[in-house]
């Protein structure tokens, strides 16, 4: 009776464990996909209640976007409710790309030379909206590259700014970095960042293609 007892509490011991790793991932998947999103329309909406007055065309496209923005953030919203989150890394860096430029940083994207399974795609998708909310959060910047390339049965996505003040801190990682490089881990790639001096800022992320 005893062994059985035991086994009954480490059966629910286990069942706990998942209960805990299910939300934790749950949580993690939400802030991912949908914070740095988020971020992006509050952006928005104050650069379009900034041009109200004296830029009306541009206050309309900055409200247009940030509405099509919602929209996206609800069917992703779905998707991780179902447990099905795959993103277009194409898509994604198309999207930012025409964020930046609406806040008036001119952006240059290099798309791989090669199709990417899915799961790598939503990786590298979710890398380039974290590191674009830090982007338009941390930086002035006037010039942004998004690039990911391939070769030598890797991937590299780098993400380059201009604009870091001279007298900002040594980067620290936030609970966005530290999130994604759980998930960079996760397909056996790796995360970095670092100021390079004067004023420029470079995230990079490698994977392999296996």
């Amino acid at each position: 009776m005893l062994r059985g007892l035991e086994a009954t509490a480490t059966a629910v011991t286990d069942q706990r464990r998942i209960v805990v790793r299910e939300r934790l991932r749950f949580a993690r998947d939400l802030h991912d996909l949908l914070g740095p999103r988020l971020s992006a329309i509050t952006l928005q909406c104050e650069l379009a209640r900034r041009h109200l007055d004296s830029r009306p065309d541009a206050a309309h496209d900055q409200l247009t976007q940030a509405l099509s923005g919602l929209r996206d953030i609800l069917e992703e919203a779905r998707r991780v409710a179902h447990g099905y989150h795959c993103l277009s890394l194409e898509t994604e860096l198309a999207s930012n790309r025409d964020l930046l430029e609406s806040a008036g940083v001119e952006t240059e994207v290099t798309l791989p030379g090669t199709v990417l399974p899915a799961p790598l795609q939503t990786v590298l998708a979710t890398t380039v909206r974290e590191a674009v909310t830090n982007v338009l959060k941390h930086s002035r910047a006037r010039r942004c590259r998004l690039a990911v390339e391939t070769g030598n049965g890797a991937v590299r996505l780098t993400v380059t700014n201009d604009g870091v003040p001279r007298a900002a801190p040594p980067a620290a990682a936030g609970l966005g970095l530290r999130s994604l490089a759980e998930r960079v881990m996760a397909v056996g790639g790796s995360l970095g960042h670092a100021r390079i001096p004067p004023a420029h800022y470079l995230l990079e992320a490698r994977f392999p293609l296996s």
